[in-house]
């Protein structure tokens, strides 16, 4: 090194070797020309002539950069001015100063930094996804128009049921049936959406409240149930949510999880991968609300099976002989019944209502408007028995 300085004519080619500068303050790059004194690094500006000094002990190369004809260096760990040296002779000077350029590492505690803001971060995302994006889906299910929520519903059976080959149950004796009870149910009940009460072919045990008052049970839920009220009060259930705007609820939700997903994730993994991710994170979303709605849903089933003059212990009779029957079998929409650990609970509550409820009237159908409805899909009443079904 002192051998290096003593030597004049080092010295002298290597005052005009010429650099680029940013001194991390000002986006203009600077045309400098470097010397070396003693174990600093002289830096000048040409223009300006204004000088400052670098250690060449605390200078750190900054690799993985864009330039692959030079070298790249920062005065320290911290400092955010960055010299470029592109000439050769320069790079042969510094590297004969005796100077070690270490790699430019991030300042201490950059790393427990990094994972401080990564858990912030992923906190803020989890408060969105599970608190605004319910809340906001709460106040828009309020506001949407009804035409436009009924054309959404329409176009989602369509997506449900129609594309799958599903078809309606048509037979003119087991729709007047149908009506028949829709009507008993809702008569004096405040309905901010008209039902839509279908019957279509499908062996599974199962019945669906989709967006604008869109009410579906399959042939299947028919074929199981023992009486005509058991029906009434799973119709009741879904009606319930239709009331409740828990279907538009959800949808919104799911769309604003997809949203959040792809914001965080952009196009990075893909639209499979982002869609997959906001999916997951959608059905853990459901899985919440989902207890929080069936059990409303319950609540407005046993009221309106109360106010029919119906039993409401019709839908623990119906699913309580379900469960036996089946164990812990998935039982497609109704997959709640089967699934939630509060099962028996929700048996027992609708038990409950049942004694508590004071009767009145005749049964929701007769003995042939009911076989009716059971053939409501061109069979009779003992058609392909009910199995089982994913939901749809």
């Amino acid at each position: 090194m002192e051998e290096a300085l003593r030597n004049e004519e080092f010295a002298a080619k290597l005052a005009l070797t010429y650099a680029e500068l940013f001194d991390g303050i000002s986006p203009v790059k600077q045309r400098v020309s470097l010397r070396i004194k003693d174990t600093l690094l002289e830096i000048k500006n040409v223009e300006t002539h204004a000088q400052m000094h670098w250690s060449l002990h605390e200078m750190r190369e900054v690799p993985d950069h864009s330039e692959n004809e030079a070298m790249i260096f920062a005065p320290d760990n911290v400092g955010t001015a960055r010299l470029i040296i592109r000439e050769v002779r320069g790079l042969a000077a510094l590297a004969e100063s005796g100077a070690e350029f270490r790699p430019l590492q991030g300042p201490p505690g950059q790393f427990r930094r990094l994972g401080i803001m990564a858990v912030l971060a992923a906190a803020s995302f989890v408060g969105l996804l599970f608190g605004l994006v319910p809340w906001f889906a709460d106040r828009a299910a309020e506001r949407i128009p009804p035409a436009a929520e009924i054309a959404l519903g329409e176009q989602l059976y369509n997506q449900v049921y129609t594309v799958q080959g599903a078809t309606d149950c048509l037979a003119p004796e087991g729709l007047a049936a149908l009506s028949r009870m829709e009507n008993r149910l809702t008569d004096g009940v405040d309905m901010d959406l008209p039902l839509t009460v279908r019957v279509v072919r499908d062996p599974t045990v199962n019945a669906t409240a989709i967006t604008g008052g869109q009410v579906t049970i399959h042939s299947g839920l028919l074929a199981a149930a023992e009486t005509p009220e058991e029906v009434a009060s799973v119709l009741a259930h879904e009606i319930g949510h239709v009331v409740n705007r828990d279907v538009t609820r959800a949808q919104i939700r799911a769309m604003g999880s997809y949203g959040l997903v792809g914001l965080l994730f952009g196009d990075v993994f893909g639209f499979s991968a982002t869609a997959a991710a906001a999916s997951v994170a959608s059905q853990l979303i459901d899985a919440s609300f989902s207890r929080e709605a069936e059990g409303r849903a319950d609540e407005f089933a046993h009221a309106m099976m109360e106010d029919a003059g119906l039993p409401p212990e019709a839908m623990a009779s119906f699913f309580g002989r379900l469960q036996a029957q089946r164990g812990e079998v998935d039982l497609g929409a109704l997959r709640h019944l089967s699934t939630h650990p509060d099962l028996r609970d929700r048996i027992a509550a609708a038990s409950a209502a049942g004694d508590a409820a004071v009767r009145s009237g005749p049964p929701v159908l007769t003995d042939a408007e009911w076989q009716a409805l059971q053939a409501i899909c061109g069979a009779g009443p003992a058609q392909e028995g009910p199995t089982a079904g994913a939901e749809k």
